[in-house]
Formats: structure tokens, sequence, C-alpha cells
């Protein structure tokens, strides 16, 4: 879009006065997560899912420190 416009999504979105969705990626990793970690309380040695869930946590972590650093989340989030 930004080759189209000269802007990113998310300057388009302010220009036309909608309020775009800031950390939306982060919200649905973490809706992820929690849908894992339900089916680990069911199938508690699903190894595989075990793995998954670490390797979804810890994008969860690199996209917050990234947000924080953006001043998009406020610097005392944290993910528990």
């Amino acid at each position: 879009m930004k080759s189209a416009t000269g802007m990113t999504v998310g300057q388009v979105l302010k220009e036309g006065g909608e309020d775009p969705i800031a950390a939306e990626d982060l919200k649905l990793l973490m809706k992820k997560a929690e849908g894992m970690k339900r089916h680990l309380e069911r199938y508690k040695s699903d190894r595989l899912n075990v793995h998954n869930l670490q390797l979804v946590e810890s994008k969860i972590r690199r996209l917050a420190k990234y947000y924080k650093k953006k001043g998009i989340l406020p610097a005392d989030w944290r993910y528990e």
C-alpha cells in the first residue's frame, strides 16, 4: 500500500479518522497461546503442543519488547 499512496496502512487509517488497532498481532498471539494452554490442560502428554506453546510465548515476549520500545505498550506491561 505504501507504494501506491506513499503512506503506511496506519497513516491512511489515521487520516481517514479510523483508529488503527494497536498491537492486534500481539492480541491474536495471546489468544492463540490461551487456546494452546486449554488444550494442554486436557492433553497433558502432547509434547509437540508444549514446544509450539514455547515458540508462541517467545514471539509474544519479542513483540512486546518491540512495542514497549515504540511506546505502543506501557513500559510496565508484562505477559502472564
